[in-house]
């Protein structure tokens, strides 16, 4: 499922994604490196954004959320390869 809001007033949307995005979102998320853990404070910022709910077989869930640095539960963490992979989020973002 992604979430987030545009930053504008009403701004917030709900999405899910078909087989088909999943398989694809997964994949974009195996070529994702994460470097060290940062402080939230230097990891927030303002306007769009956006989050993915990940439903695992376990029945729990994972939220995350890609940006210059990567959200994953509570923690923000050094996206080593943003340059290379941002692009590709951006389709996944627009996606609504």
């Amino acid at each position: 499922e992604h979430t987030g809001t545009t930053g504008g007033k009403d701004g917030n949307y709900s999405y899910s994604f078909s087989d088909d995005e999943v398989i694809e979102f997964i994949n974009l998320l195996n070529q994702v490196k994460l470097g060290d853990e940062v402080d939230e404070n230097k990891a927030l910022s303002s306007g769009a954004v956006s989050y993915y709910t990940i439903h695992l077989a376990t029945d729990e869930t994972l939220t995350i959320s890609p940006g210059k640095y990567f959200k994953v539960a509570d923690r923000y963490y050094e996206f080593d390869n943003y340059d290379e992979l941002w692009d590709e989020f951006i389709v996944f973002n627009s996606i609504k």
